[in-house]
């Protein structure tokens, strides 16, 4: 705190401190960082896209190689063009990717194993 901050005189005054100066060390300098800074690039942007899409259950199996071949291309582009970004975010889509393909496969097996139930069950007439 510096020493035109007013609270600090009262604090003082309660314990009598009027004229001590107290000035806390710097420990170490910490670098400012951008808070809203995107490590984005527009492949990356657009398999993030098709990860969301296919989360869409049944019908976003259809977006889930588009995602995965996508998500790949962001990482190749970004390897080779390291100041566009994306990197991360590229293999986040990959990795979601298949595992949403696992997801939805379950819900597709699932799908077959309740129809084949029904259309075994007896018809009481």
């Amino acid at each position: 705190m510096g020493e035109d901050y007013e609270p600090l005189d009262t604090i003082r005054a309660s314990y009598n401190l009027r004229a001590s100066v107290t000035v806390a060390p710097i420990l170490f300098h910490e670098e400012s960082r951008n808070l809203f800074e995107q490590d984005k690039n527009a492949i990356s942007l657009t398999a993030w896209a098709c990860v969301v899409y296919s989360m869409v259950p049944y019908l976003g199996i259809l977006f889930l190689p588009l995602a995965f071949a996508v998500g790949g291309a962001g990482y190749i582009v970004s390897l080779r063009q390291p100041h566009l970004g994306g990197r991360r975010l590229a293999m986040i889509c990959v990795v979601l990717s298949v595992v949403i393909l696992g997801i939805q496969l379950l819900l597709w097996w699932l799908l077959t194993l309740f129809h084949s139930w029904i259309v075994d069950l007896p018809i009481r007439g």
